[in-house]
This record gives structure tokens, sequence and C-alpha cells, in this order.
């Protein structure tokens, strides 16, 4: 729970691995703006290098 609203998928339903298995499988946004910060920051390396 996060300020009061479930985080996460349900355990014990039927027909939910998908669901379980794309939640686990998935990042946060946080995590995400990292990984683009990253691809940035080298875009830039190598438009410095071709110049």
């Amino acid at each position: 729970m996060a300020f009061g609203i479930p985080v996460g998928v349900a355990k014990g339903i039927k027909g939910n691995y998908d669901a379980r298995r794309a939640y686990g499988l998935s990042c946060s946004p946080r995590q995400s703006a990292v990984s683009w910060k990253r691809i940035d920051y080298l875009w830039s390396l190598k438009s410095c290098q071709e110049a």
C-alpha cells in the first residue's frame, strides 16, 4: 500500500500470472529516467566525435 492505494498485482487470482509477471518485469519512472539520461549522455558524446 502506498498512500492507501494498493501497489502491484494481487496474488491468488486465477489466471493472473501474466499480469503479475508483467508487473515484475516493468520498471518505475525513476528507473527509466536514469536510463534515458545515460542514453542522452552517450548520444551527446557520439555527436561531439562526429563533428
